[in-house]
């Protein structure tokens, strides 16, 4: 470069200038996250000689292996350093390769890739790159799930998938893992099965049957599905399968139906299909002898039928002689049916005694085959015939030897309980209903269960109600009969209320007893028992409460009775106006916890005037209650409604403004499925920051962000992430809370909440673009005065990054204007910013045109060199630029500007000398502008000095005649020509006299008067014209200019030996100029001699 402007500033031009091709146009680089991509690049040289230059990059990450570079063909080494920038990122930037053949621009594009893992598929780099592998090959997915190289493919994605992929690594990783989580990170959807059909029935199987259910899914994916089966006679033929076993989406579940099982009359079997997400039920039924099962049926509907109807007539509620009529119709149906029976004939002389026929009773028992000495078993029908014969006969006696013969059958079958119902009938010793109870209790015991059992003791305690003593088991179930059917009188009812006060304890049976009791007879003795009974049974469930609310509207005293009440509301009932005794009872203390005291608050606050004495007396410990509540952060519907009345900014202290905030983002979650275990809540940092248990299908859980994530816990094990439908519902929010419970920024900066300043390594490390560049701007404009604006090659770049878009100020652009070098338009941009901050820019101007005359690229510098030349220029530089500027003026025509001839004036009358082609450019700007008598001498030696050396131009002739005599130009005609190229130049020509043409056009090969200018000098005589034009040849091709005309230029006097002849040629008087031009010829050979 310094060689360059020294031939320049000496005026030598005969260094060829390369002509540059680049191959690569552009430079596109796929680089992995953090990697540093090694590439190269040609620039040649399309003609003889080396190039020499220098390439800067754009981007600090593009490094070249060396700045400069000399050579015919040179390859440039780079590398891109893409540490700090994200996959997706691009940077766009260029080469600017400034060198002996001038400046040129090579783009290039760097693309950050994705870390990525190489499978079956190809590259997989993100989620639905993953996604398509696992649909095509999911055993290949879930093997690269469990490996950690997944944590490449989840880097970029959302941070909420990453998150949750570290905590399913702690939970599972199997098959049914990467199910959740692919549908958890919206891959897919929820898999659900379709059953073909819901229900299958066979008839009359002689065989075992093997069957299948035809199953669908309806997307990819795997899931484990467990079968079992209700019912014995069904078999599976495997209890187990997944997704796996599917054909396309398809799979038959096979099942075989046991014959050998299989019962008379409707067999009823469930197939159970049980998924992580849903349970299906296949229901099987095999009907076996349908016909004969089906008249059992109705013959037993009709006998339970006939029975409740007849304790219907026991309570009163029926008449007898409509159920003697019913009972008539069933035993006639059943007698035809079955005449052989024996019973039909004992139970139409039952109804025929109730008829008070005994006659016709009688005629049935007659019909009866019975005998003392028979050996038939059936015990029980011939108690009842000998009852029946007894009351029939009415006779003491006759009954005497009855009863007899009923106790010696009683004697042999103790365990039957119907002969015993017989006997207690007709034997006078159970004339004691104690005893017969007592009797009766005693088949209860060993296991008897009949209605006509109950129907007896029942009978006894109606009858006697004295007789209740205690509740046993068996007082319990007579009871429970008796108020099934509606049986209970209000005597027996008010004895059990008394006995159920003493218990000690909850008996379900009992509470149902007195409830059908208090619904037949609503008597507070009732009631007290039920209530009793139920809170020493501390049953404070919500379907008791209306017990408690029966009692506090009746005005019971119980103890605890108020509490309980509270305990148990709940629903439509707590948001209704309370009992005013419920409001006086808890205005003195309360040993409630705080659910049901909150309940208890929210109704006096939304149901008692605020101006009552009553809610002036609650005020003090409700707003007491809610501040202690705040602080243990709790939160129910009550508490909403009691803080919204108490909280404000007053007894908001820190401490409680921080568990507001807790407060304000407490989430009620409802799950329907009974297979949850537990809620977990994953927050944006990957931590569990709840793991709640679900009660009842409901949680309290804290959620802080949208990035937040919902887990459940299944009682399988399973981490259900987006597959279980749930409801949430914010339990408090309120703009304004949210406001107060902010925390307090002079208490942010106490704590230390300010945000770590940026430092300069930051942005070394991670790059410009991860910033603010405001922010980095402040910290560059700092760095450069701590540092006393010492040079550094990052901040360089920095600051004309920040430069570049508009982020500057006095300190950096000093700084740029001492060390910033790269492109030419880029420094010239510098360049003037800088001027209008009046910086100095003497450094920066001198590296501009040192840069632009090296590439011989010069553009809009004559500002910048005035701005140069008036500080202290280097010799060299300031005369290669003089000497380049003149050159182009003259080769190229191209403009000068007036300061920079003034520059020359000044430098000529400094030295007395100036390089030829300045002498040139001076000549011939001053022929067309005007000077005065500083230049005169200049112009005139400077015409002299290139006659001498036989350099003319056209211009010349602009100048006084007087110097073009003196030069011997007056008489001359010039014409020029400024070679495209490197060739021959032709003129060719025609002399036109009296306008007609002369011959055939001349030629003559021209040689350069400077570099590319050709000039023809000629002498045209009067009335000749010039007809002319100009052939450039080169090696491959040849220019030729359009054909001009020159005429001669007339003088005002003419001198000289030529001018004389035009004088002889226009005067009419030729003889007399003849004379005189012979006699001036002879004149100046004497005077003149030639040697």
């Amino acid at each position: 470069m310094k060689n360059k402007i020294k031939h320049f500033s000496e005026g030598d031009f005969r260094a060829i200038q390369p002509k540059i091709r680049l191959p690569e146009t552009k430079i596109i680089m796929k680089i992995g996250e953090g990697k540093v991509y090694h590439g190269e690049f040609l620039i040649e040289n399309e003609e003889e000689g080396d190039v020499r230059g220098l390439v800067y990059a754009s981007s600090f990450r593009m490094h070249c292996s060396e700045q400069g570079f000399e050579g015919h063909q040179v390859k440039i080494h780079f590398t891109y350093d893409a540490s700090g920038m994200l996959p997706g990122q691009i940077e766009k930037g260029y080469f600017t390769i400034v060198c002996s053949g001038g400046e040129f621009e090579l783009p290039f594009t760097a693309i950050i890739e994705k870390p990525y893992v190489m499978t079956s598929i190809g590259k997989v780099q993100d989620m639905e790159s993953f996604r398509r592998l696992a649909e095509k090959d999911y055993l290949e997915a879930a093997r690269l799930f469990r490996s950690r190289d997944f944590y490449q493919i989840l880097k970029y994605e959302e941070k909420r998938w990453s998150n949750l992929y570290s905590n399913m690594r702690k939970w599972s990783l199997d098959e049914q893992g990467l199910e959740e989580f692919l549908v958890g990170t919206k891959q897919k959807e929820r898999i659900f099965l379709t059953l073909s059909e819901g229900t299958e029935s066979f008839f009359d199987l002689q065989t075992s049957k093997k069957e299948a259910i035809r199953i669908t899914k309806n997307t990819w994916g795997y899931m484990e599905v467990a079968v079992e089966v209700k019912g014995d006679f069904l078999c599976l033929v495997q209890n187990r399968f997944s997704t796996e076993d599917f054909v396309g989406n398809r799979y038959q579940l096979e099942y075989v139906i046991e014959s050998d099982l299989l019962h008379g009359g409707k067999n009823y079997g469930e197939i159970v299909i049980r998924t992580p997400y849903e349970t299906l039920t296949y229901t099987v039924v095999v009907s076996q002898n349908p016909a004969k099962s089906s008249d059992r049926r109705e013959q037993a509907k009709e006998w339970i039928k006939l029975l409740s109807s007849y304790l219907q007539c026991e309570a009163g509620k029926a008449q007898k002689e409509v159920w003697i009529k019913e009972a008539k119709g069933y035993i006639q149906r059943r007698q035809q049916e079955d005449s052989d029976n024996d019973l039909y004939l004992l139970l139409q002389a039952q109804l025929a005694v109730l008829e008070g026929h005994k006659k016709d009773a009688q005629e049935n028992l007659d019909q009866y085959s019975y005998s003392r000495f028979s050996l038939s078993k059936k015990f029980e029908m011939d108690a009842y015939y000998l009852y029946l014969t007894a009351v029939c006969r009415a006779e003491e006696a006759y009954t005497k030897k009855t009863v007899e013969d009923i106790r010696r059958m009683y004697m042999k079958n103790r365990e039957s309980w119907q002969i015993l119902c017989i006997l207690v009938e007709l034997d006078e010793i159970y004339q004691d209903r104690q005893d017969k109870l007592s009797r009766l209790e005693e088949q209860y015991q060993k296991g008897a269960n009949s209605i006509l059992l109950y129907l007896q003791a029942y009978r006894c305690y109606r009858e006697q109600p004295e007789c209740i003593k205690k509740l046993g088991a068996f007082e319990i179930r007579v009871f429970s009969f008796a108020a099934k059917y509606g049986l209970l009188s209000e005597e027996v009812a008010l004895y059990i209320a008394n006995l159920a006060t003493q218990l000690k304890g909850f008996d379900k049976n009992i509470y149902q007893i007195l409830g059908k009791a208090y619904e037949q007879y609503p008597d507070p003795m009732i009631l007290n028992a039920v209530c009793t009974m139920l809170i020493k049974g501390s049953r404070l469930d919500g379907e008791y409460f209306v017990w408690y609310e029966r009692a506090v509207k009746a005005g019971l005293k119980i103890a605890q009775l108020y509490e309980s009440y509270m305990i148990t509301i709940h629903g439509k009932k707590a948001k209704e106006p309370l009992p005013k005794s419920i409001y006086l009872y808890f205005l003195h203390g309360s040993v409630l916890d705080y659910t049901k005291l909150a309940v208890l608050y929210a109704n006096v606050i939304l149901h008692v005037e605020e101006t009552s004495e009553l809610y002036g007396q609650y005020r003090e410990k409700m707003e007491q209650f809610a501040l202690t509540q705040l602080e243990k952060k709790h939160i129910t519907e009550p508490l909403r409604i009691i803080y919204k009345r108490f909280l404000n900014e007053e007894n908001l202290t820190p401490k409680r403004r921080e568990a507001l905030n807790e407060i304000c983002h407490v989430y009620e979650v409802i799950v329907q499925s009974d297979r949850m275990k537990s809620v977990i809540v994953i927050n944006a940092e990957g931590e569990i920051a709840n793991r709640v248990s679900v009660i009842d299908g409901k949680a309290q859980i804290h959620l802080y962000s949208k990035e937040d994530r919902i887990v459940w816990e299944g009682r399988n094990g399973i981490h259900y992430v987006e597959s279980v439908n749930y409801e949430s519902r914010r339990l408090f929010y309120d703009k304004h809370y949210l406001e107060l419970c902010r925390p307090d920024p002079e208490q942010e900066e106490e704590e230390g909440y300010c945000s770590r300043p940026l430092t300069f390594e930051e942005v070394q490390d991670n790059g410009l673009e991860q910033y603010e560049h405001e922010e980095v701007f402040h910290l560059c404009s700092k760095k450069i005065r701590e540092d006393n604006y010492a040079e550094d090659d990052f901040l360089t770049y920095l600051t004309f990054s920040l430069f570049q878009e508009e982020y500057y100020d006095k300190a950096v652009l000093t700084y740029l204007a001492n060390y910033y070098c790269g492109p030419t338009k880029d420094m010239k941009r510098l360049w003037r910013v800088a001027r209008e901050y009046e910086i100095q820019t003497f450094q920066l101007a001198e590296r501009i045109l040192t840069q632009m005359l090296f590439s011989e690229q010069m553009f809009g510098e004559a500002e910048i060199f005035l701005d140069y030349y008036y500080g202290k220029p280097y010799y060299r530089l300031k005369w290669a630029y003089l000497v380049y500027v003149c050159r182009e003026y003259v080769t190229k025509q191209r403009e000068i500007a007036d300061e920079v001839m003034e520059i020359l004036c000044m430098e000529y009358h400094h030295q007395s000398t100036i390089p030829e082609v300045c002498q040139i450019a001076v000549l011939q700007y001053y022929a067309d502008h005007a000077w005065g008598d500083v230049q005169e001498n200049m112009l005139l030696m400077f015409l002299r000095e290139l006659s001498i050396r036989q350099i003319y131009f056209p211009f010349f002739l602009q100048y006084p005649k007087d110097w073009l005599k003196e030069l011997q130009l007056y008489d001359k005609t010039m014409v020029a020509y400024y070679a495209k190229k490197k060739g021959k130049v032709t003129f060719r020509y025609q002399l036109i006299r009296d306008g007609e043409e002369t011959g055939e056009y001349h030629s003559e090969v021209l040689g350069p008067v400077y570099e590319n200018v050709y000039v023809k000098s000629m002498i045209l005589f009067e009335e000749e014209e010039l007809r002319y034009y100009f052939v450039e040849s080169g090696e491959m091709s040849e220019i030729r200019t359009e054909k001009a005309v020159c005429r001669k230029v007339d003088r005002q006097k003419e001198i000289g030996k030529y001018m004389r002849i035009n004088q002889l040629i226009r005067e009419g008087q030729k003889q007399e100029l003849i004379e005189n031009f012979a006699e001036e010829e002879q004149m100046s050979e004497l005077l003149f001699p030639i040697y």
